[in-house]
């Protein structure tokens, strides 16, 4: 298992473009991908869970993968939280 701390730095959050595009990418690897904000946990396939986070600008997220691609499961979804999703 790999983890990493991101912040949430695109202006609007964890909203619904944002939550699609964690699952897009979480789904295209085999590995358990996991979001943790304080002590709540969400499946990153599951649209509806990333969404529940309910996070802000400026939250603190682990991302943690279990698997055998977890490498590059972890940094794609890292990836996409410090490139803000593309906006801004």
């Amino acid at each position: 298992m790999v983890n990493q701390q991101v912040v949430v730095l695109n202006h609007t959050g964890l909203h619904t473009r944002p939550a699609k595009e964690i699952v897009k990418a979480a789904g295209a690897f085999e590995s358990e991908i996991k979001l943790q904000k304080d002590t709540k946990i969400a499946n990153a396939k599951s649209f509806v869970s990333v969404l529940s986070l309910g996070a802000s600008k400026g939250t603190e997220i682990l991302v943690s993968a279990a698997g055998e691609d977890e490498v590059k499961a972890l940094q794609s979804i890292v990836d996409l939280f410090n490139s803000k999703f593309g906006e801004e």
